[in-house]
């Protein structure tokens, strides 16, 4: 029974991960409830900020995707 709870949980986790990389705009409500959920406990602070951190939308441009080199002469992360 702790095997299946264990595997379950580390298959949760890569699954999250891999959202979060691959579309991070779906995680947003996660984050949101997540950093709520520890505000209200008081818990872990260092956890709660990087949960508020990720449940802000950055301000990407839409054209690159969330590039910060995007503008240069070079031609940017393409």
């Amino acid at each position: 029974m702790t095997q299946i709870l264990l595997v379950g949980l580390v298959v949760l986790l890569c699954a999250a991960y891999w959202l979060q990389r691959l579309a991070p705009s779906a995680m947003i409500p996660l984050w949101r409830a997540l950093a709520g959920l520890l505000a209200a406990t008081q818990a872990l602070p260092g956890l709660r900020t990087k949960a508020e951190r990720l449940a802000t939308p950055s301000g990407a441009s839409p054209g690159c995707g969330g590039c910060k080199g995007c503008d240069d002469k070079s031609g940017g992360c393409h």
